[in-house]
């Protein structure tokens, strides 16, 4: 939700966190309040600029849980879990 430039981001569901980001600049936010007060919310895009998804503090979220399109913070194991 967007109100006087700065953006919502309310929980999906239930009671989690909710944050206002004002923007800093193209794909850039910055938190106000709560739990991501001062944090960078930035748009990640595909090499034709479409967005697919949001980094937050390196939080990323997607669309798409694990999307093989979204980086991964600190890569992934070639072994995979262990």
């Amino acid at each position: 939700m967007r109100r006087q430039g700065r953006a919502l981001v309310p929980p999906a569901v239930g009671a989690g966190r909710a944050s206002r980001f004002r923007p800093e600049g193209p794909d850039t936010w910055i938190g106000l309040d709560g739990y991501y007060a001062g944090e960078t919310l930035t748009v990640g895009r595909t090499a034709d600029g479409t967005a697919n998804h949001l980094n937050l503090a390196t939080f990323i979220f997607s669309r798409t849980p694990y999307d093989p399109a979204a980086p991964i913070p600190g890569g992934l194991d070639e072994n995979g879990w262990r």
